[in-house]
């Protein structure tokens, strides 16, 4: 344990110095006394006065300390791992360093030429010195000596009664020991003490079957610590014989250990410590007999118990401490007779016990590997004793073995062997590998003439990797047994990120529950032209504007391509503009994509390409080149207008600007949709106010024709005038809207964003994405508007010219504004200024003023809430109750809602309606080739109110396969080459003559949707792994997002879609309460998802794709992720904005979150 963690509990005494130095004198002869009565006493353990260490070189050099962990000398008995030595000097060696270093205390301090104020003595901890030398050459063995004295005061017998410990007095520890607040074996281990560590206690106590010494620190807080056990066999939470030390035999591999669920465990063998509970699993590091660590679980997994403990480094281990059901030994049927032993006959091997002490009579090498070929450490010399906890025979030479202080295995060189005698053939451990059928797939591996040398082969795992990158390919196969005896196991390439070249073939085998290592062999995997992962970047039309990516030679290697992805940065300001495009598929193969300076901040330059496959679900990296973007020279701002029949523009420094103002119109007729470029660019600036915590909304409006443009302004000049509307909105032809590059932000709760720190945020940022805040204060004049916070216009890399120059957009380019031209007319039919409104039965409706929402149709119901001027509501009716117009809905909540929008006509006669005859659907056949006569809108649903993804003109045709009658229209409807179905608008449908009956409201159903297309989502979705209520949200759609499903269902009381994703799992999205029957209506209540349960700390393997955010918000950007089947190891679980989170630090200390439910 940390020194530092109780040093503040020291107990602090100290002998004052008189002025004729009495206490010095009589201290140092008390250490004299001491030192020879202890000598005394260890009298077996000895050491000529001449003895010396030798180091073979001055880089081998050690420390006192690692050489007396296992040599006992002069007057002191070491124990297996010895107590830190006390020496003035430190090494400069790390092995030195690294070995010396431990905490202990000792009761005096070194005699110095003058008398010290004073001298202390630790309770809890005290001082540490590292003991070394700067070469073993140097070691001043008789330091040594009176160094290892203090630590032999732990060689206490271990079976002494109460009466051997007085009530009070100086306590030295033999092993580590666990202090605590109370005397119970259960109680928390406050922290732990060392052998050699002393302590001054005042009570001697027994309880919980141990006896204790007690002391009050120097915090004031009474500690406890266990030094033996009262009575034998009585439990510590050890799973040794009750006395706190490992038991001497075997431990048992068959059956569960009988062992608390937390408390210390000593191990009895060599124990593989693993990451992960699994018997196959690799492991991190050994512990070996002897070895001791504190846990705090006990669990059975893989068929094994475990323990399990934190490390220090916050990552949990686990130690395999038993085999639950090991296979089934093949005893042999002869016992071995002395001819027929599994051991050779040698000669020059001593007879020693398994441990003990060892006198060396000549000098011995130390060694890190029972190798005699390794390097040697040090050289005992004659005269030294060793304590060693094993003795073994590796190449062809006698070993004893140790643990030295730092935890390293040392072994000592003590007799060279000579075999007189092989070993039987049949008792050898042996095995064979041979590689067969080696193709640019995979190959074969066959194992034969497989032997355990007497013990039972229990299992044939052979690890296969290839050369290439080390092992980050490596794969434990499970060999499977063949009739004729021998075992195989096929190696596919896939398995192995498809490398070719040298693959290593290591053969193991499990003898007695311990993985064997047996041998090892090579195989060689072919290159394959025909299943190589191809693909070729070549950049083209490089110009000032941007430059066009083309991907050939595509091939997945034998796998499916999915999806081509193209992410591109310039190499300004590193990734900052990264943008992952979508490539698209051409008709000759390849695939294309368009940048556009514009969406990387106008950068010029150098700009990095690499390109992706989609693989079996896995984004897969192929390769990447590099762009240059020259530098355009800027040109002239000449403020002179050209039309080209549709708009106006004016040539900019960089690019044609398209004008739109109330002296420059648009054709009715231009209708060009959202720009793609102008989209992206505001995805990303409106995604980064959201997540910089702005008062941004989702929700934004964008393109409108001209139609819907007229049906605005007609609806305003109804409620507020010309004058004022024109002020606000502008007239059919003359709205910026038309031109695809215009958007209105909104606020979180649906209003025109007027926020004022969101307002100054895109003032100040909003032209780093190619935008300009286009009405602004003081700019009446020119623009012809009242300030619009919430309106940006998109005009590219001239935005950054724009905005420093603090000019109008008329302004900067010297351009006529203002208001309108005297020859412009008003809208070309005026609008009715009372009466309702003609709306279609179903769609979306914008508001023009405030409006209320009620739970009636009746102008007396109270008011919920209400709509204001620009938001928007996608309705199911429209209805005329209590002399108003309403448009009604249905909350998510399944709660229908109405909202008053305008008084109905009222006439001096009964109404009599005409009715007007649609136009007969044509006589179409079911399938074939359609050219159309007009305009027609192409839809991803067969309905009124589905929004326009894009249109057929006059003279266009499309082969159709089906035709369909839905929402008072005919469709035609087809497959894209992409897998969604859309639907066009062809006419309207005939109607029936019959009398005109009002609808009853009523609960609204479920969505009728095709089985299979493309949904978008009018408000927030969540997404699950199951169609149930119940099942955790793993993430959600929000409004205005879309989805391509391939089935619709029912379940659990809801309507879902369902589709597939990328990696091959199916999620359900929760969209519609089903159809109720006839009962009354019981709202279910929404039982939040429960919180995955999991351990306060431990590792996490992920399930699906998680991100990693700085902050445990939703609204937090994301800087990472984790993808299905990753891990991270956390140290916190936490609730957080509606969610669950996993928390841990990076390696440069910055905490992170990762949502994940």
């Amino acid at each position: 344990m940390k020194r530092e963690k109780f040093l503040h509990e020291q107990q602090r005494y100290s002998i004052r110095k008189y002025s004729f130095g009495a206490a010095s004198v009589l201290l140092g002869a008390s250490l004299v006394f001491a030192g020879q009565a202890l000598a005394d006493e260890h009298h077996e353990v000895s050491t000529p006065s001449n003895a010396s260490l030798f180091a073979t070189s001055d880089s081998d050099a050690v420390t006192a300390a690692d050489i007396f962990s296992g040599v006992a000398t002069d007057g002191a008995a070491s124990s297996e791992k010895a107590s830190q030595v006390s020496t003035t000097s430190q090494t400069a060696s790390e092995t030195a360093t690294s070995e010396a270093t431990s905490e202990v205390s000792t009761s005096t301090s070194q005699a110095t030429d003058k008398t010290s104020e004073s001298t202390a003595a630790s309770s809890e901890a005290t001082s540490v010195t590292n003991a070394s030398s700067e070469k073993a050459t140097n070691l001043d063995v008789s330091a040594l000596t009176r160094a290892a004295v203090n630590t032999s005061l732990a060689s206490q017998p271990a079976t002494t009664t109460d009466s051997d410990l007085p009530s009070q007095g100086t306590y030295v520890y033999k092993e580590r020991t666990e202090v605590k607040n109370q005397p119970k074996v259960s109680a928390k281990a406050e922290f732990y003490v060392n052998p050699g560590d002393s302590v001054l206690y005042d009570q001697v106590v027994t309880a919980d079957g141990y006896q204790w010494i007690s002391y009050k620190s120097y915090s004031g807080v009474r500690r406890y610590a266990p030094v033996k056990p009262v009575a034998a066999g009585s439990g510590n939470g050890n799973s040794g014989n009750g006395d706190g030390k490992p038991s001497s035999g075997a431990q048992a591999t068959t059956g569960a250990l009988d062992i608390p669920a937390t408390g210390t465990y000593y191990f009895t063998r060599d124990t593989d410590i693993k990451k992960e509970p699994k018997a196959d699993l690799k492991p991190t590091f050994v512990f070996g007999k002897g070895d001791h660590v504190i846990y705090d679980k006990v669990l059975t997994a893989d068929n094994h118990q475990w323990i399990s403990y934190l490390g220090y480094d916050y990552v949990r281990y686990y130690a395999d401490v038993a085999t639950l059901s090991p296979a089934k030994a093949e005893t042999p049927t002869v016992k071995p007779t002395e001819t027929n032993q599994a051991k050779p006959e040698t000669t020059g091997a001593e007879k020693l016990p398994a441990s003990g002490t060892y006198n060396v009579t000549r000098s011995l090498n130390v060694k890190n590997e029972p190798k005699a070929s390794a390097e040697t450490l040090y050289t005992l010399e004659k005269g030294y004793k060793v304590n060693y906890d094993k003795v073994l025979t590796a190449d062809n030479h006698q070993w004893l073995s140790y643990i030295s202080y730092s935890g390293t295995r040392r072994y000592v060189d003590i007799a060279t062997l000579k075999t007189t005698e092989s070993k039987p053939q049949e008792n050898r451990v042996s095995g064979k590998l041979t590689i067969n059928n080696q193709t640019s797939n995979g190959f074969d591996v066959v194992v034969t003439n497989v032997s355990g040398g007497g013990k039972a082969v229990q299992e044939v795992r052979v690890p296969v990797w290839s050369d290439k990158n080390g092992q980050d390919d490596l794969t434990w196969y499970h060999a499977d047994k063949q009739s004729d005896g021998s075992y195989k196991v096929h190696v596919d390439t896939a398995s192995h990120k498809g490398d070719a070249g040298t693959y290593s073939v290591h053969l193991y085998y499990m003898l007695n529950g311990k993985r064997t290592y047996i041998t090892e062999t090579k195989a060689t995997v072919p290159q394959s032209t025909e299943s190589q992962v191809t693909g070729k970047l070549t950049i083209n039309n490089q110009t000032s504007n941007g430059f066009d990516v083309v991907v050939t030679n595509v091939s997945g290697g034998g796998k499916e391509v999915k999806e081509v992805r193209v992410p591109i940065w310039s190499d300004k300001n590193g990734q900052d503009d990264l943008t992952w495009y979508h490539a698209d598929k051409q008709s000759d193969g390849s695939y294309k994509v368009h940048v556009d300076t514009a969406s990387h901040k106008g950068d010029a330059g150098t700009y990095s390409v690499h390109l992706y496959y989609m693989l079996n679900g896995k984004r897969t990296y192929i390769t990447e080149t590099k762009a240059t973007v020259p530098q355009s020279t800027e040109t002239q701002v000449t403020g002179k207008l050209t039309n080209n029949g549709s708009y106006y523009s004016v040539r900019g420094k960089y690019d044609d600007i398209i004008i739109v103002n109330k002296k420059h119109g648009l054709s009715k007729d231009y209708n060009p949709g959202e720009n793609p470029t102008a989209k992206a660019a505001f995805v990303r600036l409106r995604d980064d106010m959201i997540n910089q915590g702005l008062n941004v909304g989702r929700s934004y409006s964008g393109f409108r024709s001209y139609d819907y443009q007229k049906t605005l302004y007609d609806n305003y000049v109804s409620r507020d005038g010309q004058a004022a509307a024109d002020r606000y909105s502008a007239r059919p032809g003359y709205s910026e809207h038309q031109t695809g590059l215009v958007f209105d932000l909104t606020d979180k709760s649906g209003k025109l964003l007027e926020d004022s720190r969101a307002s100054q945020w895109l003032k100040d940022n909003a032209h780093n994405y190619g935008f300009i805040v286009r009405f602004q204060a003081g700019k009446e004049a020119s623009t012809g508007y009242m300030p619009e916070a919430w309106h940006i216009r998109y005009v590219g890399k001239e935005a950054k010219d724009i905005h420093d120059s603090g000019l109008s957009l008329e302004e900067y380019f010297g351009i006529e504004g203002g208001d309108y031209a005297t020859s412009s007319k008003p809208a070309e039919s005026k609008p009715a200024t009372t009466g309702t409104i003609n709306l279609p039965a179903t769609g979306t409706y914008t508001f023009t003023g405030r409006a209320s929402i009620k739970a009636e149709a009746k102008v007396s119901s109270p008011e919920l809430a209400y709509y204001d001027k620009g938001m928007s509501v996608n309705y199911d009716k429209v209805l005329t109750a209590d002399g108003r117009q309403w448009l009604s809905y249905v909350t998510a909540s399944g709660a229908r809602r109405y909202v008053d929008i305008a008084a109905a006509k009222a006439e001096a006669k009964p109404e009599t309606k005409p009715v007007a005859k649609p136009a007969d659907k044509p006589s179409l056949p079911e399938s074939g080739t359609y050219t159309f006569t007009g305009r027609a809108s192409i839809k991803a649903e067969a309905k009124v109110s589905s929004p326009e993804l894009a249109y057929y003109d006059k003279g266009m045709s499309v082969n159709y396969d089906k035709v369909l009658t839905a929402d008072g229209r005919q469709w035609l409807s087809y497959v894209t080459t992409s897998g969604a179905r859309r639907y066009v608008d062809i006419a309207a449908a005939k109607s029936e003559a019959k009398p005109e009956t009002k609808p009853v409201a009523k609960p609204a159903d479920k969505p009728s949707l095709p089985e299979s297309g493309t949904y978008t989502f009018t408000g927030r979705a969540s997404i699950k792994a199951e169609a149930k209520v119940s099942s955790p949200e793993l993430a959600y759609y929000d409004k205005g997002m879309t989805v391509n499903y391939d089935k619709v269902l029912t379940a659990d009381g809801r309507q879902w879609l369902s589709y597939v994703t990328t990696s091959g799992a199916r999620r359900y999205v929760d969209i519609a309460a089903a159809k109720a029957e006839a009962k009354p209506e019981t709202k279910s209540v929404a039982k939040p998802a429960d919180k995955p349960s999991l351990p306060e700390s431990g590792r996490y393997t992920f399930t699906g794709r998680a991100s990693i955010k700085a902050e445990a918000k939703v609204s937090s950007p994301e800087l990472a992720y984790y993808d299905k089947g990753m891990s991270v190891n956390y140290d916190k679980v936490l609730t957080a904005d509606g969610h669950t989170w996993l928390s841990y630090m990076t390696v440069s200390g910055a905490r992170r979150y990762v949502d994940i439910a």
